[in-house]
């Protein structure tokens, strides 16, 4: 008996362990991207002691009992009330709404009439193009039946199937591409949804989609930014990050046009790196010799290579920091951005730019005083190219003051010529 009761109270530590840790992790999730603030509570309580229904229909997620109060996950809940649950990961907001049709606000995002043509370009002569062919309304829900071609730089050489099939589909409160394709430089996933109302910063959602081998990834997605263009017209930055791994995805939307940018990062183990496509626009698109600086073998020195780059000439300094990301082609050299890192913003203002990167900036460098040295002064040198740039300022998700190993990045930064090679 006595070995019985201790086994039952094991297993109620466990439960209650477990218990434990999953709040942490919603603790986490509910703190959005205020890392470094721990608003973690240890607590016991009695987990799934008792039975919930809502319209004789049983909540099947973990619900618990804490001083007399039972607790169940609001999305649980709320979705069986026909209720949509939003997240603002930048206010720490969370709301329930009536799920509506937002039909206006996202056809909005897109061309207006069929025929409509969007010619793409990007890494290594890599290109597409796309019609509208159709848009069809059915019961809460708009279909664009969209068909294209990708490039072939082999002139014909390699056998390979170019056609591109593409919906989009605006569905309750979100944009969802669904797509079938063999060579397009485009998303893992042939289903995604793309953007979520509200149309505001920090719009925060999470889905489970499946990739081309079939296999069942958690993405975490978030419109990052807002900006508009110079005739007014909203864009919007989104990231769609997998839960489980360093892979990511990048899209820049535009009011009336969709997707103007692409990027994502290419799994190829430690060669991995970030690349895309942009909408083709002649009158922006320049070619631009871009000097990088990479690190050599020993971590001593930075060195520099020349590429050149088709760029929005408007964007110049991002290109170069893409670049970086993609690591360098010069045989002796090595790269300097930990995997996954991304770009979530840039500004120059009064000869300072300011770059915002995501986590994994930290989070996946492999440390050491010299290599953590080799990638500041890979990222300075080469925007300090850029004679509008005398000082670099780095961001870790919006924050200042993150360390990158035992470097404080608290101070904006300048040119470091003695870490130059030749």
């Amino acid at each position: 008996m006595g070995e019985k009761m201790e086994g039952l109270k094991k297993n109620r530590i466990r439960k209650v362990f477990s218990l434990f840790a999953v709040m942490l992790m919603l603790v986490a999730f509910s703190a959005g991207m205020a890392f470094g603030t721990d608003l973690s509570e240890l607590i016991r309580v009695t987990r799934n002691g008792m039975t919930l229904e809502v319209n004789q229909t049983k909540v099947a997620a973990d619900r618990f009992v804490y001083n007399g109060t039972t607790y169940v996950p609001l999305r649980a809940v709320s979705e069986l009330l026909g209720k949509e649950v939003g997240w603002n990961a930048i206010t720490n907001v969370a709301s329930i709404h009536d799920s509506v049709y937002q039909k206006e606000a996202l056809s909005g995002l897109l061309p207006s009439a069929d025929g409509y043509q969007w010619a793409y370009s990007g890494f290594a002569e890599y290109s597409h193009v796309m019609t509208l062919d159709s848009m069809t309304d059915e019961a809460a829900r708009r279909i664009y039946r969209i068909s294209g071609t990708v490039g072939d730089p082999s002139g014909g050489a390699r056998t390979a199937d170019y056609t591109i099939n593409m919906q989009y589909v605006i569905e309750q409160n979100r944009l969802v591409q669904v797509k079938a394709e063999q060579t397009m430089m485009d998303s893992k996933f042939n289903r995604l949804t793309l953007i979520e109302t509200p149309l505001v910063a920090g719009t925060y959602w999470t889905e489970k989609v499946a990739d081309k081998t079939g296999s069942v990834r958690d993405i975490y997605s978030q419109i990052t930014k807002v900006t508009k263009t110079a005739d007014g017209l909203n864009q919007y930055t989104v990231r769609y990050k997998d839960r489980n791994s360093a892979y990511y995805e990048q899209r820049v939307i535009r009011e009336g046009t969709g997707v103007v940018s692409f990027e994502k990062l290419f799994e190829l183990g430690i060669d991995s790196f970030s690349s895309g496509y942009f909408l083709h626009e002649p009158d922006k698109i320049v070619n631009v010799n871009l000097t990088l600086y990479f690190p050599d073998g020993m971590a001593e020195k930075v060195h520099p290579e020349i590429r050149s780059v088709p760029v929005d000439n408007a964007r110049t300094a991002y290109a170069a920091l893409r670049e970086l990301t993609a690591g360098p082609k010069k045989a002796g050299l090595f790269p300097s951005m930990p995997a996954g890192t991304v770009v979530l913003d840039l500004s120059i203002a009064n000869g300072t730019c300011t770059v915002n990167f995501s986590r994994e900036f930290i989070d996946n460098h492999g440390g050491g005083s010299a290599g953590e040295l080799m990638t500041l002064s890979s990222i300075v040198n080469t925007l300090t190219e850029f004679p509008s740039i005398k000082r670099v300022m780095i961001l870790v998700e919006g924050k200042a003051g993150e360390t990158l190993g035992n470097i404080l990045l608290d101070k904006s930064l300048e040119r470091m010529p003695d870490l130059i090679g030749k």
